[in-house]
């Protein structure tokens, strides 16, 4: 699903030997991450498209509900989808904006007792298609086993992996994303007409301020949840959270804040690819977190390639973390202290030589702090190849071979096609949801607007989640919580998450309920078949491990 990359810094190191470089990668993500129904397609209900209340707006009457069956390794599931949006409102009850979901539900007796689960993804400004099409719905845009992106169109099928085998499923679309606009201040106008709605910005931006931020973001979801629980009487169901990238800050961040302030205490935490702690990711040539956390995935994108790294790694897999122990170890030694202390021995030159296949000069040059962005383009610099920072698995053709730093992200940008087709034609042909408006699926707006400061305790720093989710869990010892990366990942390594979670101190009563699976893929890791399989498997146990 679904995360933006900042590459500003670019110009700057240019003209510059070295200026503070912006490390991080904010996913999308996502994050990344289902479609053709695999049965019955009678609708139950719905309604026709009308007139909007306010310009650009989803019209709250225009709701789906149709019903459908899947084909899964336990057997056939009958399940209800339903295509709606919710107005939210603000502790003066008055409409902040709408927001679109699509929710999955098994058509069984005891529906009310069974695990309910809101779907996000990250960006901020991605829509939740990123995980609905690529992981947990029951219908699937397919993609090449390796994860590489096929010729279009966009094909579908029947998703006998989707978690709707385990817990009903709620995809949320924030604000700004998907077919979720923000409601103008101006709304007690009469109801607008197709021209004024042609007229209003897509991504309904300039009403979207309110909203944009690290704390409103929250709030604004966890009104949305709070609401969604009373309309569909599910306030006794168990609660899940899952998130991907951005998704997983948001995710951890609710996880406190729902208990807190609204009397919601979830059960489970599922964040994929999360970005927890902001200050690991992003860095100057002082800082030493971000470039520690990148090391073991610089590794094991350099074992992939047949970079100069250790040869008792295998090209083709590791342990069963997935990534060299022997760089994980290094990174917190003496990699950590060359980069502390600035004087880097011959052996410290060597051994990050052989971790990141790179050449002694590009290490010298850069004081072997290597930003993503040149990484990926120098490891397969002879080849005319370029990484993907979201896969570094995933080598393609540079069209800039000449550029020093990698410009955007070439696997995000295939990405987009086949999930915004395949999304339009789904929600609209197996859903029988239908709109005028534009499926925002990766709205750069929303990112270019975020406001981050709301999220930062005191007046410097990086907002983080740490510290709400290790709240979260002492305050609910009951909760539990599965975090999930792709080992070639460079938007957020998944170093970082081991860290915190190192950092994190949870007593020892509640220390178990924490974990971390690392698997052979990249920020959307469930792109890659065999991770798929991996995930839902695992995701599976947790369910059921969940008092």
């Amino acid at each position: 699903m679904e995360h933006i990359y900042d590459n500003r810094y670019k110009s700057n190191v240019l003209e510059t030997r070295m200026k503070p470089i912006n490390l991080f990668l904010i996913l999308i993500l996502c994050a990344i991450q289902c479609l053709v129904p695999g049965g019955l397609n009678a609708s139950q209900a719905t309604t026709a498209p009308a007139a909007a209340d306010y310009a650009g707006v989803l019209d709250p009457s225009l709701r789906s509900v149709t019903r459908h069956s899947l084909k899964l390794d336990s057997g056939e599931m009958a399940y209800t989808a339903t295509a709606a949006s919710v107005t939210v409102k603000d502790k003066q009850a008055g409409p902040i904006g709408r927001i679109f979901y699509i929710a999955y539900t098994a058509r069984a007796a005891d529906n009310a007792s069974r695990p309910l689960t809101f779907v996000f993804n990250g960006g901020p400004g991605a829509a939740s298609a990123y995980l609905h099409l690529g992981a947990m719905g029951p219908r699937r845009v397919l993609f090449n086993p390796d994860g590489t992106v096929p010729p279009t169109p966009a094909r579908m099928a029947d998703n006998a992996k989707s978690w709707l085998a385990f817990t009903d499923l709620v995809f949320v679309d924030p604000i700004g994303t998907g077919y979720s606009r923000a409601i103008p201040s101006d709304s007690g106008q009469a109801p607008a007409t197709d021209a004024a709605r042609k007229s209003m910005p897509p991504d309904n931006s300039s009403d979207a301020a309110d909203v944009w931020g690290v704390a409103e973001d929250a709030e604004t979801l966890a009104r949305f949840i709070r609401t969604y629980l009373t309309v569909e009487e599910r306030w006794l169901s168990p609660l899940f959270l899952a998130g991907e990238s951005y998704g997983g800050f948001r995710a951890a961040r609710l996880s406190i804040l729902l208990q807190s302030q609204f009397g919601i205490a979830p059960s489970g935490l599922v964040l994929i690819s999360p970005a927890l702690d902001f200050g690991m990711l992003r860095g100057d040539e002082r800082s030493l977190w971000p470039w520690v956390v990148l090391l073991p995935s610089y590794a094991a994108v350099a074992a992939v390639h047949g970079g100069d790294h250790d040869p008792a790694v295998d090209k083709n897999g590791f342990s069963s973390r997935s990534v060299p122990a022997e760089a994980e170890h290094f990174a917190l030694s003496g990699y950590l202290s060359g980069l502390a202390s600035g004087l880097f021995s011959r052996d410290w030159m060597d051994q990050t030589r052989r971790f990141t296949g790179l050449g002694p000069d590009v290490l010298q040059r850069w004081r072997g702090r290597i930003p993503p962005a040149l990484y990926v383009k120098q490891l397969p610099a002879d080849q005319h190849r370029v990484l993907s920072l979201y896969d570094g698995s995933i080598a393609m053709i540079d069209p800039n071979p000449t550029r020093q730093f990698a410009g955007g992200d070439l696997y995000l940008s295939r990405l987009k096609a086949p999930l915004t087709a395949a999304f339009n034609d789904y929600v609209r042909n197996s859903l029988d949801f239908q709109t005028d408006l534009p499926y925002l699926l990766l709205n750069a707006d929303v990112f270019k607007a975020w406001n981050w400061r709301s999220g930062i305790q005191g007046q410097q720093g990086f907002a983080e989640a740490v510290a709400d989710l290790k709240q979260a869990m002492t305050l609910n010892p009951g909760m539990h919580t599965m975090i999930v990366h792709g080992v070639y990942d460079l938007v957020t390594p998944y170093f970082a998450s081991e860290i915190a979670i190192r950092q994190m101190d949870l007593h020892p009563e509640i220390r178990c309920n924490i974990q971390l699976k690392v698997y052979r893929g990249g920020h959307m890791p469930y792109l890659k078949s065999q991770v798929l399989d991996r995930l839902f498997s695992d995701a599976g146990r947790f369910y059921q491990s969940v008092p």
